[in-house]
């Protein structure tokens, strides 16, 4: 059975495409038969002459929706947020139809050495262009409006809710659940309570089964296909909120805290408050879906061009490994990547081939493990260049937060709460603790370098990424940084 938010996205693009292709004919029968603009009437003009037309728009706005996140589950959003969203997308659309319109002209007449003042053929076609970004406003918004009409009808008769769990089977948490059920159109199902007294209480509470305590809760959304999970804990102690994020942090999930606990997370964690009902989401993706998928694109542009202009330094650095020692070039390791997601990653080797005959350790500084070629390769950090086909092959990204093995991240999940947290980003080849902290040689470096991470997930941006990939050019060419 497909969720409510599954169904959601799909009926979203087929609304859109009806009320854009709709939108269309309207606009063409205003323009050419309706008579409202006399210098525009032509009844002879027919509507197959301009399907074609009609079909790139509909595509080319389609493609705008999608960058613009108005594909986005909106069931927890306002639904006048959406509205504004879609005002925006429509406006950038229109504007960006008459640049290309217009600048097409322009260019032709430029390359026929006709006058650039006088005769614009697109200049009367104002009327019509503004008429469809009206019509296409008002249409969109309201099909929109419609399929939430009609999911909050599915929503209300049981159909496709998203299934939550709620954290502590205590007053909070009872009022969550009863809250819940008696609002089914917002689409969140309490299917169960996890507490941490879960071998002394009974198993059932607020009508609701008591599923197990926190650390069956990567087990149980998985069982179960969680979607979300909802603090409800009596502790107002910001460690408690730390215990429980350490079994949850690494999964695909929303979490929610309920009021009784902003104080403790207002200052410690970024939350967002949920429309419709009295929650705050912890840990919200704030960069927008757009910026998502142009930072994708330049991920395999930029990693492209890179590996090509480095080749030269590539095997160059290849040559001195093998003349140093004899011994591989390259190395590679298992690594954990966005939610917990083994992979493979590739480095020049800076170490001995024996460096770790005693087990996994960090380098420390004036490591005597590290070779001569290889002190020179981190300090330029050259020898992060194979990563590149991480990047290439979607593991990693140009910017984010250092992948780490599974040997340490079991150890530092221990040891500093909330380091989970950052299985929630993709990797990268560079990023923000990268260039402002060193290499880790220490618990106390681990803890700095996550603040930068956190802060870095928090600002996630396309400005941000180009302001890390400068400095990266910045310690790359003084050594800054790295050890």
């Amino acid at each position: 059975m497909f969720r409510a938010s599954t169904l959601e996205r799909i009926l979203l693009v087929l609304s859109d495409y009806v009320a854009l292709t709709i939108c269309f004919a309207l606009a063409f029968w205003v323009q050419f038969h309706s008579g409202w603009i006399v210098d525009k009437y032509d009844p002879s003009k027919m509507f197959e002459s301009y399907w074609g037309m009609c079909l790139v728009l509909n595509t080319g706005w389609i493609v705008l929706f999608v960058c613009a996140g108005l594909y986005r589950s909106w069931l927890l959003n306002s639904r006048t947020h959406q509205i504004l969203r879609v005002l925006r997308a429509v406006a950038v659309g229109i504007v960006f139809i008459i640049i290309s319109l217009f600048g097409s002209e322009f260019l032709g007449k430029v390359f026929a050495n006709q006058s650039l003042i006088h005769d614009y053929i697109y200049g009367s076609r104002f009327p019509w262009i503004f008429i469809y970004g009206g019509l296409a406003i008002t249409l969109v918004a309201s099909f929109r409006m419609a399929i939430y009409f009609f999911l909050r009808g599915l929503l209300k008769w049981g159909y496709g809710a998203n299934n939550i769990l709620v954290l502590g089977a205590t007053e909070s948490g009872r009022k969550v659940a009863e809250s819940l059920k008696k609002t089914p159109e917002l689409g969140q199902r309490v299917i169960g309570f996890v507490d941490e007294r879960f071998q002394v209480i009974p198993h059932e509470f607020a009508g609701v089964p008591v599923l197990g305590k926190y650390s069956d809760l990567p087990a149980l959304v998985k069982k179960h296909k969680v979607s979300g999970i909802i603090i409800a804990h009596d502790s107002t102690s910001p460690q408690e909120i730390m215990r429980v994020l350490v079994w949850i942090c690494e999964l695909q999930l929303h979490i929610y805290v309920v009021p009784e606990l902003y104080p403790v997370v207002n200052g410690q964690f970024k939350g967002n408050l949920v429309h419709g009902f009295e929650l705050q989401e912890l840990f919200a993706f704030t960069m927008p879906p757009w910026q998502v998928r142009v930072k994708r694109i330049l991920d395999i542009f930029i990693g492209g061009l890179l590996g090509i202009c480095s080749l030269p330094v590539c095997l160059l650095a290849a040559l001195a490994i093998k003349l140093e020692d004899w011994g591989p070039v390259f190395y590679s390791q298992e690594r954990i990547g966005l939610y917990g997601k083994p992979f493979m990653v590739y480095k020049f080797r800076t170490m001995r081939t024996d460096a770790e005959k005693f087990g996994a350790q960090w380098a420390t500084k004036d490591d005597p493990r590290i070779t001569k070629v290889g002190k020179f390769l981190r300090k330029t950090r050259i020898d992060e260049l194979p990563q590149i086909l991480c990047v290439l092959k979607g593991d990693m990204s140009m910017v984010g937060p250092r992948p780490e093995r599974a040997v340490f991240i079991g150890k530092l999940r221990e040891q500093i709460p909330f380091y989970i947290s950052r299985l929630k980003m993709k990797p990268g080849l560079t990023g923000w603790a990268q260039v402002r902290h060193h290499y880790d040689t220490s618990i106390e470096d681990v803890q700095i370098k996550l603040q930068y991470d956190m802060y870095y997930y928090e600002n996630m941006s396309l400005l941000l990424d180009f302001q890390i990939l400068v400095r990266t050019v910045y310690v790359v060419l003084t050594g800054k940084g790295a050890q």
